[in-house]
This record gives C-alpha cells, structure tokens and sequence, in this order.
C-alpha cells in the first residue's frame, strides 16, 4: 500500500502523487468514480488495475461525444483518448467498436477537410495538414481529387487579391505568398497573372 499525497485536476486527468514517489494518470470520469484525497492509503497497482477495467464505457463515451463536434480522423479521436490516459488495451477496444458501427471515417473526415480547408488553402497544404492527421496517401488522394481545378484557382485569386494589395503589386511576392498558402507554383503564376491584369484593367 502506499499513501497520497497530492491531487490534481486538469484538461480531463486527476494526477494522483504517492508517498513511495509513484504517480496515478486518471481520466476524470474514473476519478470522480473512485476517488482519492491526500492522506489516503491506495494500492497503486489495484487502481491501475480498475483504470483498465472500468475505462471502456468512459473511454467511449468520451470519443463518441469528441465525435459529435465534426467528423474526426482514427489518428485524432486516438490522440484523444491518450491525452487523458485511457489504457492502450481501452483504446483499441474503442476503435474497434466504433468502426464496426462506422461511427469515423477517414475517408468521410478527409472529404469533409478538403471541402472546408479549400476555401482557405491549396491542395498541397491540405494534403500536408491530411498526413498529419494520420490519414494515408491514397485516401487523402482521393478527397483531394474531389477539389475541381477551377474551385481553387477561383479560391486563389481571391486571396490573390487580398495579397496584391500588402505587397503594393509585386507579382513575384504575390505569387511566393500564394504558393505559400498551398497551392502549386503554375496556379499561383496563373492566379497572380490575372488578379495584376484586373488592377491594371481598373486603372484604365
């Protein structure tokens, strides 16, 4: 046995400090279940124990409820639940429940990113923030190739023409910018070429 001797509560997690020097990671959900307060004697290895045991419907409450904000990817609910120290073993029960009731799809969240991200961005930064997602290559791919060529050469001139406007007409800066903001080098040439020609044209 051994004894606590501090509590703290933060961001989903009780941080339980023993005596002995061991430390207690605990989603909020399994503390306020079982809790502890300092001066209490605790087997450490038991409440690890009951961690693992009691997680699952917390765990899976927790990502159905993350879920529920928007569409996320299998990397990021993950992350989720490891950010408030559910056990590995809990994790992978989840996911696995979830996916065989199609709750997450990395295609449908990639498909959803592309379609918002797009208004802001180029596909090469989108495919990047998709990767860092965790979503794989040939499913980013995919809901990239759903972005029709002239959707994002019409979102980069409008940019374009916010840009034009910082760096006073230079198109050499406007089109670095642009590039940038994800998109390729040949679409930021052709964006930068007509947001100059229309400035031009409304000087006339």
């Amino acid at each position: 046995m051994d004894t606590v001797t501090e509590v703290k509560r933060a961001g989903g997690v009780a941080t339980v400090k023993l005596a002995g020097g061991d430390v207690l990671k605990v989603p909020s959900a399994l503390f306020l279940e079982r809790r502890l307060r300092c001066g209490q004697a605790v087997d450490a290895d038991a409440y690890r124990l009951f961690i693992r045991e009691k997680g699952y419907p917390h765990a899976l409450k927790a990502a159905v409820d993350y879920l529920a904000l928007r569409e996320r990817s299998e990397k990021e609910i993950v992350q989720r639940l490891r950010r408030v120290h559910y056990h590995e073993a809990t994790i992978a029960k989840v996911m696995e429940t979830m996916a065989g009731h199609h709750l997450y799809s990395d295609a449908r969240f990639a498909e959803n990113w592309v379609a918002h991200r797009a208004k802001k961005y180029g596909r090469r930064r989108i495919a990047m923030e998709l990767q860092q997602k965790g979503v794989d290559g040939k499913t980013s791919q995919q809901a990239l190739d759903t972005l029709e060529r002239e959707d994002e050469f019409s979102a980069c001139v409008k940019h374009g023409e916010k840009i034009a406007r910082r760096v006073k007409g230079d198109r050499q800066k406007l089109i670095q910018a642009l590039v940038r903001r994800g998109y390729d080098w040949q679409l930021a040439k052709a964006a930068a070429l007509q947001v100059m020609q229309t400035e031009e044209d409304g000087y006339e």
